[in-house]
């Protein structure tokens, strides 16, 4: 199923209306949406609507955070992050049920390590309450939180062993923090349920956290090799879904769906998984992609 997304995080300081107004006029089908984009039910309705009427579907809602034990917002989190994870559990699945989601992201979002076998009885648990929603459950690792890398976030989701639960697979996440290509290239491509792909420069711009938030490059214009990245864990990238994460700026133009669609394209003429060209340096499922926006002040993601 080839299908562009919209990702709210390209946008993330921007209402729901203009957001969807930017995912028209870059040509995406989908989009997803934050559990702050509607504080209650007339809202949630709201919004479904304006899909509707605009021929664009609802994804997914993220993220969901309360999902381990111990979920405490450190001192001097800014107040829009914690707005943005603090969402509670029952008003989560509300929101999700009401917008019509079929997936939601989950991650850890304070950097709070946790007992793997925790980490793993948790994400069941999770899964076993979103299935009741219907909804598919993508665990998301980030250099940033307390699952930091591919390794564990598959650990964690292979071990749940749940129809409903696999990965978010971020090309910035992952090439910027613990990048293992024999694992990837074992994983499944089917619990791969969620690809975002950016490009960057071969070598991060300031901080790792600057570089995430303001210097994510759309697929195609940037140092990484994103075809073989695909090549290597999608054996048929063809049938992917689609949306990209990139620098701000481009996110009111065709730009991002194009150059992401001319990724996949190129990917799709690979007939075999093979490894990361030499030149890629640092530290469906749907291709997510767009623009990102951001406040410095704003989390971590």
């Amino acid at each position: 199923m080839n299908e562009l997304c919209f990702w709210a995080g390209t946008m993330r300081t921007a209402p729901f209306e203009q957001r969807l107004e930017a995912a028209l006029a870059g040509g995406f089908t989908s989009i997803s949406v934050f559990p702050m984009d509607c504080p209650d039910e007339p809202r949630c309705t709201t919004i479904r609507m304006l899909c509707e009427e605009r021929g664009v579907r609802i994804a997914a809602l993220d993220p969901f955070t309360r999902w381990l034990s111990g979920w405490e917002a450190p001192q001097g989190v800014a107040p829009e992050f914690l707005a943005l994870v603090g969402c509670g559990e029952d008003q989560f699945f509300g929101k999700a049920e009401a917008l019509g989601a079929t997936s939601m992201t989950v991650l850890e979002p304070f950097g709070r390590t946790y007992e793997t076998a925790e980490l793993v009885e948790s994400f069941a648990a999770l899964c076993d309450r979103a299935a009741q929603s219907g909804l598919r459950v993508h665990l998301e690792f980030t250099p940033f939180s307390g699952i930091p890398d591919l390794a564990l976030a598959w650990e964690v989701v292979s071990g749940a062993d749940r129809a409903n639960g696999g990965l978010v697979f971020d090309t910035w996440h992952y090439l910027r923090g613990r990048p293992d290509d024999a694992l990837l290239a074992t994983i499944p491509a089917d619990r791969i349920f969620v690809v975002q792909l950016s490009d960057a420069a071969r070598e991060p711009v300031g901080s790792l956290v600057e570089d995430t938030m303001f210097h994510r490059r759309l697929p195609g214009e940037g140092d990484w090799d994103l075809e073989s990245l695909l090549a290597l864990m999608l054996p048929n990238p063809g049938s992917v879904r689609s949306g990209s994460r990139s620098s701000p700026g481009a996110s009111c133009s065709c730009r991002p769906s194009r150059s992401t669609a001319a990724v996949v394209r190129r990917c799709a003429g690979c007939s075999k998984r093979r490894a990361l060209a030499p030149a890629v340096s640092s530290p469906a499922t749907p291709v997510r992609l767009g623009a990102r926006h951001r406040a410095r002040s704003a989390g971590r993601r």
